[in-house]
């Protein structure tokens, strides 16, 4: 078995998956956060939203870990966006002890008045690709996050 050498050229380097992978996750997030300027949010704050819309109350804990953020992050994001009136903090009746963030009416027309910059984007990066080429690296990322979360544990 031979022992696997870095890339000794940028061609190299252009077709080492991860690498890629990586790039695009940086440029993309850059990209999105330009896009999203215009509507005066960024994508941290964006992916709060989403998540919030489609599951409501949970903690900050439980938003950084589907957010994929770290805490302390986390944690400014939504003091920003509690000032902003976007959520609120709620302890809910039935625990004292939990602090839940809660969307606001605000927080949900942010979200659907953002979302279309998100599509925009995706239309974009996506340009010269057909469906299947989507759904077909859609899979493989979907594989890829299954294999890298039995790798964690």
């Amino acid at each position: 078995m031979s022992k696997s050498k870095p890339p000794r050229s940028y061609q190299e380097l252009e077709h080492y998956l991860p690498y890629l992978v990586n790039r695009l996750a940086n440029l993309g997030q850059a990209a999105q956060n330009r896009m999203l300027q215009a509507n005066d949010i960024n994508l941290v704050s964006l992916r709060t939203l989403s998540i919030l819309e489609i599951e409501d109350g949970l903690t900050i804990n439980e938003i950084a870990e589907r957010t994929f953020s770290e805490q302390s992050s986390t944690s400014r994001a939504i003091e920003a966006m509690v000032a902003q009136d976007l959520v609120e903090r709620r302890t809910p009746d039935h625990d004292q002890r939990r602090r839940e963030v809660r969307l606001t009416a605000r927080g949900r027309a942010q979200l659907h008045d953002s979302w279309p910059s998100m599509e925009k984007y995706f239309e974009k990066v996506s340009a010269g690709t057909t469906p299947e080429d989507r759904e077909t690296c859609r899979a493989v990322l979907v594989q890829m996050l299954e294999n890298l979360a039995r790798f964690d544990h």
